[in-house]
């Protein structure tokens, strides 16, 4: 019989599997994550009819080859391609697929299954389901950690079930975040007198460079203000007795002047506010009304006599109290110069509290509370004022130089509270906050303010954290404790991040709180990072699970199983489990599905050449059976 007969027909057999395989593909074009298939032919094996001779030199003889005759053709392989399908965006929260490697983990009672497939939906239990086939997809069980409620950690591989209708706790606000800017241009928001914290003087004397930083403001009235490197300084005080100010620059008139250490003498003039420093040989000037934040005011007695008082406030540290302080003359000692000083209650949001008057307060005050009345009176001022004119002067506070942050914070039953914070400059590089409920004076607040330094370079130099109490109980709810961030620590930032102060514009905000009212399970959605996230109807997302993705080292080995699903096979490698975004597994994207990965064009392409080469084995077999007829027809 004639071989090219059994050649023809393997090559029929072999042609006639690559059109079922072409068909099989261009049958699931629009199947979701299905991956092509292609078909591998390989010759059958050979009938030797002849061996090969090697070369004989001596012979004078030159090699054979060996003479074979084939004896047709067998598909050597039916290869699964992996490569990547097109995504569709589809809009549907169900669907999500995998930009990368890696195939999502179901099952369906003891078996595992993976797939390319993202099609999913919500089965009557809550289980993620493969939409059509009913498999569970699997995931890591997402929940909070005991020693860091800020993290969440991982349990063991499992149903990914989404309880909708479940209720979230309320959780009391524990942390608040803030960050940007405080305008380092602005002046402190009340005249502070001498602003002089981080401020530093260079006084050149000849070949010597004195580095004056420790500026300070003194309590008496002959060391009113201090500049010193530690060992060199030079203080000034006020005149013994009279007018402390020059009318006309409305500087004051310093003329108690001591010098130490390389500095030999020193004067000061009141026009200008200038310093000159000498050695004996060589003198420096330095610019001090830069440092001079006075408010001045001007008082005449009954015989109209004028009297000339410089007017500034300091910060109480302990309580955020301002105790204001004249500088001046008292008449009834001969016009001896005297410091006088009152302090002024402050309440949680900065205004001033004057419900009980003092002898150099009024005990009026402004509607708002951002201003305080000077009164001059006999046993205050030592005057008696003219025509009874009590009032010298209104201070008031400079509103431009107080920025302020509102923020909704929970108690532990989920009731909602305005928190405001109030920024307010006292000093160079050095801001007083203070934490109030503006709506709820009621409630009781404990270590509701304090002070916040800055560097040089506008970053918070020391504690950039503070613990505030809230008295929540007298509504029957916990006691809250709530630390206020200024670092940028609280949501994973730098520092630059957080509060900084710098020659720019106010934009300081709350930005972070993790506190929230009781919610219920709405919806869910799922992150780049195979994250689940239910959506509650409080506008919370807390994660739920973590999907799951599976490598294989020969993904090519798997089983094909019905339902785009593959199966572990003894060639594809075990299953390494792995998380989204790790370990080389793709990423997910939401709201869409792998498609296919068969090419239509070249898959017309193989069903010509898959024709053409049945036809041709076909011919073959035709042929040879017309030879045979010959054969046969020899005898006749």
């Amino acid at each position: 019989m004639l071989r090219s007969l059994y050649s023809g027909v393997s090559g029929v057999k072999g042609h006639q599997t690559y059109l079922d395989v072409v068909g099989n593909n261009i049958a699931n074009v629009n199947t979701t994550g299905f991956k092509r298939s292609n078909v591998l032919f390989q010759d059958l094996l050979y009938q030797n009819v002849r061996g090969a001779m090697a070369p004989d030199a001596g012979q004078g003889r030159g090699g054979i080859n060996p003479m074979q005759v084939g004896l047709g053709s067998m598909v050597g392989a039916v290869e699964t391609i992996h490569t990547q399908g097109t995504m569709q965006y589809t809009g549907n929260r169900n669907d999500f697929g995998i930009s990368g490697d890696g195939y999502f983990v179901v099952k369906t009672g003891a078996d595992t299954f993976y797939t390319r497939a993202g099609s999913a939906t919500m089965d009557s239990g809550g289980n993620l389901v493969m939409s059509g086939m009913g498999y569970i997809y699997q995931g890591y069980k997402m929940s909070k950690d005991p020693t860091d409620p800020t993290k969440y950690v991982e349990g063991p591989l499992g149903d990914i079930n989404i309880p909708v209708g479940q209720k979230l706790e309320a959780n009391k606000t524990t942390l608040g975040g803030y960050r940007c800017n405080l305008d380092s241009r602005v002046k402190a928001h009340l005249p502070m007198g001498i602003t002089g914290n981080d401020s530093e003087f260079k006084i050149v004397l000849g070949t010597n460079t004195y580095t004056l930083n420790q500026v300070s403001e003194g309590g008496a009235v002959a060391s009113f203000m201090t500049l010193s490197d530690g060992t060199n300084s030079v203080t000034l005080g006020f005149p013994a007795a009279g007018p402390i100010v020059d009318p006309t620059s409305l500087l004051p008139n310093l003329t108690q002047i001591t010098t130490a250490g390389a500095f030999t003498g020193a004067s000061y003039d009141p026009a200008t506010g200038k310093l000159t420093v000498t050695d004996g040989t060589n003198s420096s000037t330095v610019d001090l009304a830069a440092l001079m934040d006075f408010q001045v005011l001007s008082v005449k007695d009954a015989l109209n006599n004028t009297y000339y008082y410089l007017a500034e406030f300091n910060d109480v540290a302990t309580t955020g109290d301002k105790e204001l302080v004249l500088w001046g003359p008292d008449a009834s000692a001969g016009g001896a110069m005297t410091r006088y000083s009152v302090t002024v209650p402050t309440r949680r949001d900065g205004t001033f509290d004057l419900s009980a008057a003092t002898n150099l307060l009024a005990a009026a005050q402004s509607p708002t509370g951002n201003a305080v009345t000077v009164q001059a009176t006999t046993d205050g001022l030592g005057l008696v004022v003219k025509d009874g004119a009590t009032t010298v002067v209104t201070l008031n506070q400079r509103l431009s130089s107080v920025h302020t942050s509102k923020m909704d914070i929970y108690d532990s039953l989920g009731n909602a509270h305005t928190l405001e914070v109030s920024w307010e400059k006292i000093d160079n590089n050095q801001w007083r906050w203070r934490a109030f409920l503006p709506s709820e004076p009621g409630i009781t607040m404990t270590d509701n303010t304090g002070v916040i330094n800055f560097t040089s370079e506008g970053k918070i130099e020391g504690v950039d954290t503070f613990d505030v109490t809230i008295n929540f109980a007298v509504l029957g709810a916990e006691d809250s404790t709530v630390r206020l961030d200024f670092s940028g620590r609280s949501f994973d930032k730098d520092a630059i991040e957080g509060v900084t102060q710098y020659g720019s514009a106010f934009t300081t905000k709350a930005y972070y709180q993790d506190g929230y009212p009781m919610g219920v399970l709405q919806d869910y959605a799922v992150s780049s990072d195979g994250t689940v996230q239910g959506v509650y109807s409080n506008g919370q997302r807390q994660p739920l699970y973590k999907l799951a993705l599976a490598l294989f080292a020969n993904p090519q080995g798997l089983f094909k199983e019905s339902g785009t699903v593959f199966s572990q096979s003894a060639n594809s490698g075990i299953a390494q489990i792995v998380k989204p975004m790790e370990g080389g597994a793709g990423r997910i994207m939401g709201s869409n599905l792998e498609m296919s990965n068969v090419d239509l064009s070249q898959e017309f392409v193989n069903l010509i050449v898959a024709q053409r080469g049945f036809q041709a084995n076909a011919r073959v077999i035709t042929t040879s059976d017309q030879v045979l007829e010959e054969l046969i027809n020899l005898k006749r």
